[in-house]
């Protein structure tokens, strides 16, 4: 078989599947952009409570806060327990600033309370949780619920297998006829002025492509371990591991068996941080009701989860004592090669930096589906019904 039939058969079959997936590819690009800074903007929302705290006046003339005492962890979980007495599981979310006001959830109902008098500022997601939470829908389900959900996560799952092929075969059809310099410019800079509309989405197809393949390959792979279990097992086979048994234990009904004060454990848990070049924590999120006797402090230096600045910390809840430290090291390579995964599709394991190229890639990937639909378009409708009028 001769190399030009070779690409004729990869012409075809890349645009062939690019008109099958390209609306559920363009469906998970525009949401995928929606996405880029979703923890910037739900943390700015929040700030929007945050409670102004005054300041007074020493006898040096400097400006100090006034004395007011947050309410304690231990009230924090009698409010929410208050609230929701059926729901043990419970989440509390300390912010490291002053009159930062206190996120908190107990299973899945979530709150806002007021710092210092713990009245309730708002109950549930918000209008910006709520708009992520439509768009993430989107982006994995289509929005499909209930038991169609299952039939959404399918398409986007394969939709996203045939993206991976349509990068893969991209680049070898983006490969110049001739290997050198003259070429290689033709195929990756954009031009000053185009020909036509055709010759225009022509370039940017290929040059939009070329730039944006080796991070939109990296989302991509990286989304089939949210779907499928060869993936999962490929990562953890990867390091002669099995994929971890999803964890089994006893369902807590109660939190009376918590003998030690949680602000007593959320000041030990301070303490550690301080002692452990943590002291600049951003924030420290407190987990109770999900395993019997134990609170797990999650302590984060780092609006995102990333997992290099943070570790968790977990604490015997009748005895105050630690009982795990537990650092993106100290997992299993599997799991450190998961989670690095994990973050990867969102850009977030590179911070800021790599969310912006992961929302710039996937708006310019929104572009390459449009292009790519309208050259198709012309190579098999337009062009075809013009030559006919010739015959």
């Amino acid at each position: 078989m001769s190399a030009k039939t070779i690409k004729r058969w990869f012409f075809w079959t890349h645009l062939i599947a690019g008109l099958i997936a390209g609306i559920f590819v363009l469906c998970m690009s525009f949401t995928g952009v929606l996405l880029t800074y979703e923890r910037q903007i739900v943390e700015f929302s929040e700030r929007l409570y945050d409670v102004e705290v005054s300041t007074k006046e020493d006898s040096a003339s400097q400006t100090k806060p006034t004395d007011r005492t947050r309410i304690s962890t231990d009230e924090v979980v009698s409010i929410l327990q208050q609230l929701k007495p059926n729901e043990p599981h419970i989440y509390v979310r300390w912010v490291n600033r002053e009159g930062a006001v206190i996120p908190a959830w107990a299973g899945r109902h979530s709150f806002l309370l007021h710092p210092y008098t713990g009245e309730i500022l708002r109950e549930g997601e918000g209008m910006v949780g709520e708009f992520f939470h439509v768009v993430t829908d989107f982006h994995r389900y289509l929005s499909f619920a209930g038991d169609y959900r299952a039939i959404g996560k399918n398409i986007t799952a394969y939709a996203n297998l045939v993206f991976i092929f349509l990068i893969v075969s991209g680049l070898y059809l983006w490969l110049p006829k001739r290997f050198n310099l003259r070429a290689f410019k033709q195929q990756t800079l954009l031009l000053k002025t185009y020909q036509n509309s055709h010759h225009r989405n022509r370039q940017w197809h290929f040059v939009f492509g070329i730039w944006c393949l080796i991070p939109l390959f990296v989302i991509a792979l990286t989304a089939t371990i949210f779907h499928f279990d060869w993936a999962n097992k490929a990562i953890y086979g990867a390091f002669g591991e099995s994929v971890p048994a999803r964890e089994q234990h006893e369902g807590i009904t109660s939190l009376a068996a918590d003998l030690v004060p949680y602000e007593t454990l959320f000041k030990a848990a301070q303490q550690h941080a301080s002692a452990n070049e943590y002291e600049d924590w951003y924030s420290m999120w407190m987990e109770i009701g999900e395993h019997k006797h134990e609170a797990r402090f999650f302590i984060d230096k780092s609006i995102g989860h990333r997992q290099e600045l943070a570790y968790s910390l977990f604490f015997d809840t009748q005895t105050g004592e630690v009982t795990q430290v537990l650092r993106k090291q100290d997992w299993s390579l599997g799991g450190q090669a998961w989670g690095t995964a994990r973050f990867l599709h969102t850009g977030e394991y590179f911070g800021v930096i790599g969310q912006t190229v992961a929302g710039l890639v996937s708006l310019l990937a929104c572009v390459l589906v449009y292009t790519g639909i309208v050259l198709a378009w012309r190579r098999l409708v337009s062009e075809p019904k013009r030559l006919r009028q010739y015959d």
